[in-house]
């Protein structure tokens, strides 16, 4: 019994929040329209789908993992495409409707963020990981170089005799 109230709870807790989320258009909602954004002059009808399908290749479906609005067959990317595909025949800027989708559901929706100082650190902090690392690996192989052998070999100590093959690599290094 607590494992089918627990597979319960778990179906219900992935279910899409109502009110607009996840591209869901509302009954009655007006698709032409952006609230508080006066439309433009609307683009010639053989541009619409061309310019709809630019705005849509740089939003996030917010489904799919990776996907733009335009490549997801998702039907919250289907819904988000009809709509930007609306908006710009209506008249809307592609910055106007950008805009109206980053209030509805944030700037992740962005695929290409634009830099600024607060994601600064996405952009510039693997350049600053590796230069990092690659200094630490050079500081260290300095301080290798420099170092003396802790135990020098027996042939260096004169404990021993230098066998033929130690021989020849030293002749072969002095010349």
């Amino acid at each position: 019994m607590p494992i089918v109230v627990a597979l319960l709870g778990l179906a219900l807790a992935q279910t899409p929040p109502a009110g607009g989320e996840f591209g869901a258009i509302e009954a009655g909602e007006d698709l032409s329209v952006i609230p508080g954004i006066a439309a433009g002059e609307p683009p010639p009808p053989e541009e619409v789908a061309a310019l709809a399908q630019h705005i849509g290749q740089q939003l996030r479906c917010p489904v799919c993992q990776g996907l733009s609005v335009a490549d997801s067959t998702s039907p919250a990317a289907v819904n988000m495409q009809r709509r930007i595909k609306v908006l710009v025949a209506a008249g809307y800027t592609e910055a106007d409707i950008k805009a109206f989708f980053i209030e509805r559901y944030g700037e992740w929706l962005l695929l290409a963020p634009p830099a600024d100082r607060r994601n600064m650190l996405i952009y510039v902090g693997p350049g600053l990981v590796l230069g990092g690392g690659l200094a630490w690996a050079a500081y260290t192989m300095m301080v290798w170089r420099k170092e003396p052998d802790e135990v020098p070999l027996p042939s260096d100590q004169g404990h021993a005799p230098k066998d033929r093959y130690e021989q020849r690599l030293l002749a072969e290094l002095e010349d």
